[in-house]
Order: C-alpha cells, then structure tokens, then sequence
C-alpha cells in the first residue's frame, strides 16, 4: 500500500533517542510492516516532521475486545527536537486523531524510566495523562516502569463536584420518620 516508506528513517529517529534497544527497533520495525498492510487495523501510524525530517511518531494499537481503549505502542522523539515543543504537538494529535473517528478515547502508555525521559521532563503528565502505577527498578537497576492512562472526550461531560453526597437532603432515618408521622396523621 506505502510502496516507498522508508522503514530506515524510523530506525534512525528511534535509534537517535537513545531510549529503544535493538530487539525494540526491531519490533517496531515489525509492527510498522504490519500497519503497512492494514493501517488502522489495529495500528495507526502518526508522525511529526520539521520539514521533510522525521522528528517523532507514535504508533497507537486499539486494544483487542474494546471499541474505545488504545495503547501507544512506540512514541519516539528524536533526542536533538527534546527542547522543542515537538511531542506536546504529537500528543495533541493523538488526540485529534482518536477523536476523529469516536466520542471517546481512552488511551494507556506503559513506559520506562528511560523513554519516558527521552520524551522530556514531565511530557505525559503535562499532556494530562495521570499516573496509575509504578514499579521501582522493573527493567533494571533505574529503569522503572510507569502505568499511565488518560480519557478524552469530543464532546467532554459537565463534571460538577460534590463535596458531600446528598448533603442538602435529610438523613435516611429521618425520612422514614416523617412518612410514619405523615401517614399517622
């Protein structure tokens, strides 16, 4: 179908961010000839450039029995765009991209300590992914593992907060004993 993608530039980008090892190229490598034959089933490809220069992609997988649930499998920045504001805007088109297509979106990043510094200082958090969970030295001494998730909404629900439920209303008892003096009178 992409007669002419360059595999190659990839590779590079994802070598020159100095978070991927070989074995990890070599999946993406894999998982890119997939979305090759079949581009969003269930891989999306999205990429940034400055120019005609690959900077960063991610590669977004829908999760396997959920209509709105997707896992970024790769997201790569180039080590020389890091002070740049290049994976704000990709994290931006993730977004744009899942809202597209459905209402709703939620997506999860399971990341290390060393690529989730590649992206720079605080990126998912930043982009409001939350943290959920965290395993200390995961991959190896000072490379933890991260759990993120974050929901989006094309048309986002009016949240209200609620310090207390139901705090302008009577206790439960106290209804009951209104009933009980209402029907005795």
């Amino acid at each position: 179908m992409f007669p002419s993608f360059n595999f190659k530039e990839y590779e590079l980008v994802t070598s020159n961010s100095g978070a991927f090892t070989g074995v990890e190229i070599d999946l993406m490598v894999e998982i890119l000839k997939d979305w090759q034959k079949a581009p969003g089933q269930p891989y999306t490809l999205l990429e940034l450039r400055d120019g005609k220069t690959l900077v960063a992609f991610a590669i977004i997988q829908r999760v396997s029995g959920r209509n709105f649930t997707f896992d970024i499998r790769f997201i790569v920045l180039d080590r020389d765009y890091r002070s740049t504001s290049a994976i704000q805007h990709l994290l931006e088109m993730i977004d744009e991209e899942l809202l597209k297509k459905i209402p709703f979106a939620v997506i999860r990043v399971e990341i290390s300590s060393v690529k989730r510094a590649s992206l720079g200082e605080n990126a998912l958090e930043n982009a409001k992914y939350c943290q959920i969970g965290h395993i200390a030295a995961y991959y190896g001494e000072h490379d933890d593992f991260f759990f993120y998730i974050k929901a989006i909404f094309r048309n986002p629900p009016n949240f209200i907060k609620v310090s207390k439920p139901f705090e302008d209303e009577l206790p439960a008892a106290t209804h009951l004993e209104e009933l009980h003096t209402q029907e005795e009178g």
